[in-house]
């Protein structure tokens, strides 16, 4: 089981974003975030969070917030950057950990 321990608000931050924070995390809401977005990324490498999000039909600032997280976990990593198909911008991939094509 992953234990993630970066803290879910910056330092900088508003309060209500730190007890936003506090929350989903004694919650244990970022934790089930964290491994359905590794599920998400095992099951579709190679797409951007915000295709991440359209394919598995969830909250695509769910999806970022929490892929950096994923990360920090070394659960995923990122990949090749490219135009992504829904927000028509740059934007990098996520793979399941050791497949991710060299950049």
């Amino acid at each position: 089981m992953m234990n993630i321990q970066t803290p879910a608000a910056k330092k900088g931050d508003p309060e209500t974003s730190h007890l936003a924070a506090d929350a989903v995390t004694k919650s244990g809401a970022r934790q089930a975030q964290i491994v359905r977005v590794v599920a998400m990324v095992q099951e579709t490498n190679g797409l951007t969070s915000r295709e991440l999000a359209h394919h598995h039909k969830e909250d695509r600032y769910m999806v970022a917030r929490r892929m950096s997280e994923a990360e920090t976990a070394r659960e995923v990593e990122k990949g090749p950057v490219r135009i992504c198909e829904y927000g028509k911008c740059k934007a990098v991939t996520w793979w399941e950990k050791g497949t991710a094509p060299a950049v």
